[in-house]
């Protein structure tokens, strides 16, 4: 637990055995931490100077000999005060720095790069489109109906486009507030399901047991296609029938 945070502060792995040496030694002279470390001289010179510069050792000279001294522990968290104030000090410059082209196109595996993109969706307060829409795997489910909860909360619209042979999870989705539920076209089957929310547009791919694949493309032309392409399907798409409309309204809102 100490050697795993004193890396996770910056701290090489010798540096951590050479600190935590002097902490048990006391003031110690070269010989007695390559003793106790039993690290090679030259590289317990070469860490010495490092937590120097770091400010976790102080060294003094006693009878023309160099003693090297851990410091307090309780300054450690004076070093880390002194750096984040440091950092927070350059933040404008490098702010200044960066280049204002970002990257158009990022690639997510797995279930945590889905969770980005619902997590990303709730920072747009516009209508938001479904197309190719689905029944969450039970992976995702939670996190899914997270989203949704919250989106209704920020009084969110969104659309949703289903295939025919989802038609089940279309009734569920009905029933949440601020949505529209329509069923494509029999010959429209979309074995991917594509998000498009502000500028960018989210392809979400799945087969069988292998890891999802989510790729965000961000481009206010693209998403615009998007949009446009979604309310050409959506113009022959149909809604379901009363009495679906009916059983899924019935039940508890979301």
């Amino acid at each position: 637990m100490i050697e795993t945070t004193l890396h996770e502060i910056g701290l090489t792995k010798n540096e951590i055995k050479i600190y935590l040496a002097l902490l048990e030694l006391g003031p110690s002279l070269m010989g007695e931490l390559c003793g106790k470390t039993k690290i090679h001289r030259r590289n317990v010179y070469d860490s010495i100077e490092m937590l120097k510069n770091k400010g976790f050792v102080s060294s003094t000279i006693i009878n023309n000999r160099n003693v090297f001294e851990a410091i307090n522990p309780k300054r450690i968290l004076d070093i880390l005060k002194e750096k984040e104030i440091n950092i927070e000090s350059i933040i404008p410059g490098l702010i200044e720095r960066q280049n204002k082209k970002t990257c158009l196109v990022k690639v997510y595996t797995g279930f945590s790069g889905r969770k980005i993109i619902f997590e990303d969706k709730l920072n747009y307060k516009e209508t938001q489109y479904v197309l190719g829409a689905h029944e969450p795997s039970k992976q995702s489910s939670i996190f899914i109906e997270n989203y949704h909860k919250r989106r209704i909360k920020n009084k969110i619209p969104l659309k949703m486009l289903f295939s025919i042979n989802t038609k089940s999870s279309a009734e569920k989705y009905a029933k949440y507030k601020f949505i529209e539920v329509k069923i494509l076209p029999k010959n429209f089957n979309f074995p991917i399901a594509i998000n498009i929310y502000g500028d960018k547009v989210a392809i979400l791919l799945s087969s069988g047991d292998l890891e999802p694949i989510t790729i965000l493309i961000e481009d206010k032309g693209l998403s615009e296609d998007f949009k446009t392409y979604f309310e050409i399907l959506w113009n022959i798409s149909k809604k379901l029938s009363n009495n679906q409309l009916k059983k899924s309204r019935g039940k508890k809102d979301c």
